[in-house]
């Protein structure tokens, strides 16, 4: 029987032993270590987790941003397109008026 528990096939994992009991001496640790160690793992996976959603945010919020100042440009560009039609009525107004003036004032 060997200690080694290593498969003499070079693609094969090595088997590490299932229970603590197996394990030497100075790989073992105590339950209140391990839980500790948990408890460590999950305050830092809890902070990764509020770290990247706050990116999240930051990120939507830009992209919020972006998209609103697109929608005020457009806004404005339709209103300067609409004022410059409207001109241009007036303008085609006022010299309709004035070639019937001319035209009454030649009579």
């Amino acid at each position: 029987m060997s200690i080694n528990r290593v498969s003499g096939k070079p693609w094969k994992m090595e088997k590490k032993p299932m229970k603590r009991t197996g394990l030497s001496k100075a790989q073992r640790s105590s339950f209140e270590e391990r839980m500790e160690q948990k408890r460590r793992m999950e305050e830092i996976k809890a902070r990764e987790q509020a770290l990247k959603e706050e990116a999240q945010a930051r990120r939507q919020e830009k992209a919020e941003k972006i998209r609103s100042r697109r929608i005020a440009k457009a806004e404005k560009e339709r209103v300067a397109q609409l004022r410059e039609k409207l001109h241009q009525k007036v303008i085609d107004r006022r010299k309709r008026r004035e070639k019937r003036n001319k035209l009454l004032n030649d009579h």
